[in-house]
């Protein structure tokens, strides 16, 4: 169980990485400052010019989920962290129709959504070990769905997996191509980040993307 001070520390980061992954220009120093404060508390090199997208990052999302699971503080109950349940399905549908509706007329929200609704959308947990072929719980042929089984793959921390799956640049950054995040394993698109209170890997073919 961690303390107090932990469990603070540990929804501060968590609040300053999610607020650093939808900042603005005008936001961006401020929060970096934070969030390189948080890395540096959990002993990690925060010197890198790129707080999102380095090492540092997964390193922090480890000590993160690592301390999440021994925590009676946790903001994550019943179905929306299953993700194989339809809740979790109806949950990220939301979720992206409301990023495609901020981003206008297209994007990477509206990419994910068409793959979601298309069913080549998958979503894997490799802190759980698991990987599922989204479904559109608006389909009426998936009316009755409650749930589907998800297909097991190792269990693995998020840095070991981010490496092994994010193309990487000469500088050691995460590679983008159209905003959306390479997977180097089989040339999809790519997304790393918060459905709901939990981190998770989208991923879905480069034809979708527009």
């Amino acid at each position: 169980m961690v303390s107090a001070l932990d469990s603070t520390r540990l929804v501060s980061a968590q609040y300053a990485l999610k607020n650093l992954r939808g900042s603005d220009d005008s936001s961006q120093d401020t929060q970096s400052s934070s969030a390189a404060s948080i890395l540096s508390s959990y002993g990690l090199d925060p010197s890198s010019a790129s707080l999102l997208s380095n090492q540092a990052l997964s390193g922090l999302l480890d000590t993160l989920s690592a301390q999440s699971d021994t925590s009676d503080e946790s903001d994550t109950t019943g179905d929306s962290a299953d993700v194989t349940s339809a809740s979790f399905m109806s949950m990220l549908k939301q979720q992206l129709q409301d990023a495609a509706a901020a981003e206008g007329e297209s994007g990477k929200a509206h990419d994910m959504l068409a793959a979601l609704e298309a069913g080549t959308l998958t979503i894997t947990d490799p802190t759980q070990g698991v990987s599922v072929n989204a479904w559109d719980v608006d389909d009426p042929d998936e009316a009755d769905t409650e749930s589907k089984a998800g297909k097991e793959i190792d269990v693995s921390g998020w840095s070991d997996f981010l490496d092994a799956h994010l193309e990487r640049g000469s500088d050691g950054a995460f590679v983008k191509e159209n905003g959306s995040y390479v997977d180097q394993t089989n040339d999809s698109n790519a997304f790393f980040g918060l459905i709901g209170q939990n981190y998770y890997y989208l991923s879905w073919p480069q034809a979708t993307a527009k």
